[in-house]
């Protein structure tokens, strides 16, 4: 059901926590990887989780009154008269809800919600990651990478077009994504894609972490779930999303944190005394390209959660028989391997793999002419005469 004008994404579970008044500490503990009942998995701000990391609260009660007598009584509201948390939680509210209208939830958990909104000016229809501030080195690095991604945009990354910060609440608004997650286009094929579309699919993915990568940010929570299509049934449209993980390679705070969706991750990940890079990237873009050309994960679903990460803790995938192309097995098979024999975006680029068969035969052919001009060098013609 449609929800605009007021603030409508109060009415759910994550206005329930905002409400409750209460006082704590932010935790200064990187995130990890958090294992409950045998289960390891992930805390990413943009996906529902089975656990979250403790967050300040704060109080709203009488927030849509006080925003009513604000308009009666002033046209203009300045921030450096707000001097409370609430206060400044109702002013980007207000700022927010202004510009936007709020259509559905598409996704929350208790520190963030995943709103569908329209433009109320241009009719646009946007989405908007609204968040409060559960760790500040962890919202601070999304804040600094989704800055630099807007200075540097690539078609190829979700776009984002603007944000609402204050001290504990911000809202990222990003371009809205009409086409389904590439998990869902497959499950539309059945699992089955043809051999362009996943070399069309591969290449982009590989585009986009070379962007990121050049300019020293990781993603570090590459799958399925993650890759969407601006326009629905075109795969050209893909774009990579979700930064709730990326962070900079030379943030060592963040850089110390232990991130990721079991299955994709790289096992130097896992080991905490171990340092990683970029490559993290690589290998769980190896993994989902697996997926892309066989239907089945690299760790059995058939497994136990606690299987697949002890599995992938030591690297001891399985590639599936369903993968017939040598030269795609070839690739994803070094993708795979431990970070110091692993490609970079570059090598995985220039592989051939991604050579068209007519591009490989001109260039034997032109090898084939300069052995033979070797072999036979042109000599003049004594015989003939020149001026």
């Amino acid at each position: 059901m449609k929800r605009g004008g007021s603030l409508a994404f109060f009415d759910s579970e994550f206005s329930k926590q905002l409400l409750q008044k209460t006082e704590r500490k932010k935790s200064n503990t990187p995130s990890k990887l958090q294992e409950s009942n045998g289960e390891l998995f992930s805390q990413s701000p943009l996906q529902v989780t089975l656990n979250t990391i403790p967050v300040d609260q704060f109080e709203l009660y009488g927030l849509m009154r006080s925003n009513k007598q604000t308009k009666q009584n002033s046209p203009a509201i300045s921030f450096n008269n707000m001097t409370t948390q609430t206060q400044l939680i109702q002013t980007t509210i207000k700022v927010f809800h202004e510009k936007y209208e709020t259509i559905k939830i598409l996704k929350e958990n208790k520190q963030c919600q995943i709103v569908q909104c329209r433009n109320l000016f241009t009719k646009e229809y946007v989405v908007a990651k609204i968040c409060t501030q559960y760790q500040s080195y962890e919202i601070n690095s999304e804040i600094r990478v989704s800055k630099t991604l807007q200075k540097y945009p690539h078609s190829n990354l979700m776009k984002l077009l603007e944000m609402f910060t204050d001290k504990d609440t911000h809202i990222f608004i990003y371009e809205y994504m009409y086409g389904n997650t590439l998990f869902e286009y497959m499950q539309q094929k059945h699992l089955k894609l043809n051999e362009s579309e996943i070399k069309a699919i591969f290449k982009q993915l590989l585009k986009a972490l070379k962007h990121l990568h050049s300019h020293n940010i990781i993603h570090r929570d590459l799958k399925l779930d993650n890759i969407m299509f601006k326009t629905k049934g075109d795969i050209k449209s893909l774009k990579l999303i979700d930064f709730g993980y990326a962070t900079f390679l030379s943030d060592t705070k963040n850089m110390n944190s232990r991130c990721g969706t079991p299955g994709y991750v790289a096992p130097e990940i896992y080991e905490e005394s171990q340092p990683y890079n970029q490559l993290c990237d690589i290998y769980s873009l190896g993994a989902v390209v697996h997926i892309l050309a066989t239907g089945k994960r690299i760790y059995s679903s058939k497994l136990t959660p606690k299987e697949i990460c002890e599995l992938n803790k030591k690297n001891r995938y399985e590639i599936s028989e369903n993968l017939k192309c040598p030269l795609l097995y070839d690739l994803i098979t070094q993708m795979l391997q431990d970070s110091n024999n692993r490609p970079s975006v570059d090598k995985c680029l220039i592989h051939p793999y991604f050579i068209k068969l007519s591009d490989l035969k001109n260039s034997q052919e032109h090898i084939n002419q300069q052995i033979y001009e070797l072999a036979l060098p042109k000599f003049k013609n004594p015989f003939k005469s020149y001026q």
